[in-house]
């Protein structure tokens, strides 16, 4: 060691630097290891042990079960996607279809509180999906007991409540209240295409239920021409205040109405009209 420090005092400034640094150098060198193991941040490892809570376990299992029977099961497409019921599918398998946990309660308070999937396209009533999570789904529905039935799923319009309309694609309960209430004002409905004319019924909502619709126009309800007052008269949606007048004056004039035909005698009437309205008049 002195003859280590005696040749050291023998090197020039610029030398006895070098040496220093040199020396410092090696320390780093040799220490710095033990340090670095205080500065690694360790992964978030979760362990499926009896110390997690058991919910996060079976989500887990669950979750390996999709991605291995993807493969085996021949009702699981590449996506993780299978054919399921919404009436009787577990929330377990919910989860497997891609939905949160969140969404998953969502649908079964829905079913708890009576709620039920009638068609495939019911599923899009669901609030908490995405348009795109039900556009991934609705392909894949099933709902027992409709297998075997001929066609889409029907209501006879003259006759439907609104439970059956609220069963029908973006039809809630304030479009179903209307589409009753202008049948109820109507007489009824003659024609299927009468239900588009309903007040906030969208044309792409209407063209996406009118194949689920049929009518009976047998049921429509008339009104007596040669009876009814001015006020029943003007509160037919097809009767305006003009032709309600028209027909009253005609009366006064000229007597009861022998055919419905004379009613193109009218001013106020046209053949659109009247065509329409024959179908709620008569003598």
């Amino acid at each position: 060691m002195r003859d280590f420090l005696r040749q050291f005092l023998l090197y020039s400034r610029s030398e006895r630097r070098a040496v220093v640094a040199l020396i410092v150098l090696i320390v780093i060198v040799l220490i710095a290891p033990r340090f670095y193991r205080f500065y690694i941040v360790k992964p978030n490892i979760a362990f499926a042990d009896s110390t997690q809570p058991k919910g996060i376990t079976e989500g887990k299992d669950k979750a390996v079960d999709s991605n291995t029977s993807d493969t085996k099961d021949s009702n699981t497409n590449n996506n993780g996607l299978f054919y399921f019921d919404p009436n009787t599918i577990s929330t377990g398998d919910w989860l497997r279809l891609g939905l949160t946990e969140k969404q998953a309660g969502s649908i079964e308070k829905y079913r708890s509180k009576g709620g039920k999937f009638k068609t495939p396209d019911d599923l899009r009533r669901i609030y908490v999906l995405s348009d795109q999570m039900k556009d991934r789904l609705v392909p894949y529905v099933r709902i027992k007991g409709r297998e075997n039935m001929e066609g889409p799923y029907r209501i006879e319009i003259n006759t439907a409540d609104s439970a059956a309309f609220e069963a029908l694609y973006s039809i809630g309960p304030t479009l179903s209240a209307r589409i009753i209430k202008y049948r109820k004002a109507l007489g009824g409905f003659y024609r299927i295409e009468q239900v588009a004319e309903t007040r906030g019924l969208s044309d792409s909502t209407y063209q996406g239920i009118k194949v689920h619709l049929t009518v009976n126009p047998a049921l429509v309800k008339k009104i007596d021409i040669n009876a009814a007052d001015y006020q029943t008269l003007q509160k037919h949606p097809y009767i305006h205040a003009k032709i309600a007048h028209a027909i009253i004056g005609y009366r006064n004039e000229n007597g009861k109405f022998e055919s419905l035909d004379q009613l193109r005698r009218l001013k106020p009437m046209t053949n659109d009209i009247f065509e329409k309205l024959s179908q709620y008049l008569k003598l």
